[in-house]
């Protein structure tokens, strides 16, 4: 879904544009959602990562889908400053964490690292931006972050898909 929503970004950006925040919300929401899963059934010793990063992915999932019932509660500063933080805190914990899936332990990946990379920068940008109405430079990053995390997650399952030996 990612890949696709770059390529709609780049193909047909005045389609794909309304898309992107809701896109984004429901990709941390399913992200955060399996990571707190996968931290429910790792060792003890292992469980503080993939709940911590499940927690962050939630948080901004949430926030960024229900960022319009927010609106009239919060400033929309608050509400960026809140997003971007946690954008950047899921991306630090995708740098930093490994962690087990059923049998297999998943330690820290090229894309993990790449992704988490681009969360820290979209959440610095979240937090300079001064409007949802995205500047051109936020546009292509997010559009690189859709066509590239959606390119390294797509190799990272077939990887885990690997028997392993």
């Amino acid at each position: 879904m990612a890949t696709l929503l770059g390529l709609a970004l780049i193909i047909q950006p005045d389609k794909a544009r309304p898309m992107l925040v809701n896109f984004m919300g429901m990709f941390w929401l399913a992200s955060g959602i399996m990571s707190l899963r996968w931290g429910a059934t790792g060792r003890p010793a292992r469980r503080i990562w993939p709940i911590l990063a499940g927690a962050a992915g939630v948080i901004a999932g949430l926030l960024a889908l229900s960022r319009n019932i927010f609106s009239d509660l919060f400033s929309l500063q608050l509400i960026l400053y809140l997003l971007g933080s946690v954008m950047i805190l899921t991306g630090v914990l995708h740098i930093g964490g490994g962690f087990r899936i059923g049998r297999q332990e998943r330690h820290r990946t090229w894309a993990s690292v790449i992704l988490g990379v681009f969360e820290i920068v979209l959440g610095i940008m979240a937090i300079l931006a001064e409007s949802l109405t995205f500047s051109a430079v936020f546009y292509w990053a997010l559009t690189l972050w859709a066509l590239v995390g959606g390119f390294l997650l797509f190799t990272d399952a077939l990887a885990m898909r690997r028997p392993q030996r």
